[in-house]
């Protein structure tokens, strides 16, 4: 794929509720969870809500307004309704929009890719993805076992060229999406991450073929915001050695959906742990796909 990049991203989190309090019947083991997990965030704004306190952060950093919205929520029961509320909140009556859903916390990777296609069709030349999501009643706990849900959103704005900004700029080489539908598999447990480890192996065989470049030519890697001892093992899993794992804040955020993975980036540029030239793969995964994301900051 042709690059795009990403600049001014914003975002925001519910209120910090303690693991230990959470009243949710699940058969996960919430104590050993605990042990990585000390937070999750709640909120009682609606999705769209989120959506807008994000955006409004990546508009005042942006130089130029969008002309094209993509609105990237799974739980939003309402998308039709949102997309207009968000783009009365954020003055953008009059630019297109779009909803995009179907690979639940993995809708980064193909929402990316949509985007860029926008872009290089030369339809639009700036587009604000915004990615909100709140956890479904008494469902925080995933089935899997790797994470716990919070409430919250981010965005940024995508272009194909450099943008003008002062904050946190990424540019995307390649994204690599692997898909296996399976529906026979026996229980909740069995679709989680875990499971697509054979997709994530195909997904960055993908990457490094497309980008031509080699796994030692990427400094780090990052994931969702999972239990760190299950990011490590998909790290070894695709290829990578341990010291490359940069781990989000799952233990004062949990796992925001679609989010993590720019909260996590533009917080570790922030810091100073990326800096300009180096390169990151980012790994986002849905019940039955698993995109790899090539990113060289800038």
């Amino acid at each position: 794929m042709r690059s795009i990049y990403l600049s001014s991203i914003g975002y925001v989190h519910g209120e910090p509720r303690r693991l230990a309090d959470l009243d949710e019947e699940t058969f996960i083991d919430l104590a050993a969870l605990g042990d990585e997990v000390t937070n999750y965030r709640a909120s009682d704004l609606d999705i769209w809500q989120l959506a807008v306190a994000a955006a409004a952060r990546t508009l005042a950093d942006s130089a130029h307004s969008p002309n094209l919205l993509v609105y990237v929520s799974e739980n939003d029961s309402d998308s039709t309704g949102s997309l207009a509320l968000i783009a009365d909140s954020l003055d953008l009556t009059a630019i297109e929009y779009m909803s995009f859903s179907g690979h639940d916390c993995g809708n980064l990777g193909p929402s990316l890719r949509v985007a860029g296609d926008a872009l290089h069709s030369g339809r639009c030349d700036r587009v604000l993805l915004l990615l909100a999501d709140r956890a479904l009643a008494r469902r925080r706990v995933m089935a899997s076992g790797l994470s716990v849900f919070s409430d919250g959103a981010a965005s940024c704005m995508v272009t194909q060229e450099v943008p003008e900004s002062e904050s946190s700029q990424f540019r995307v080489d390649s994204i690599a999406t692997r898909t296996a539908v399976q529906l026979d598999l026996a229980d909740a447990a069995d679709k989680g991450i875990l499971s697509t480890v054979r997709l994530a192996k195909s997904s960055v065989a993908d990457l490094m073929k497309d980008t031509g470049r080699q796994q030692a030519d990427f400094e780090h890697v990052l994931f969702s915001n999972y239990r760190v001892t299950s990011q490590r093992f998909l790290t070894t899993a695709i290829g990578f050695p341990q010291n490359k794992l940069l781990p989000g804040p799952v233990a004062d955020l949990a796992h925001c959906f679609s989010a993590d993975i720019l909260v996590t980036s533009d917080r570790y540029f922030a810091a100073g742990t990326l800096k300009p030239g180096q390169r990151f793969l980012a790994s986002v995964a849905g019940p039955y796909s698993w995109s790899t994301i090539a990113i060289e900051c800038l």
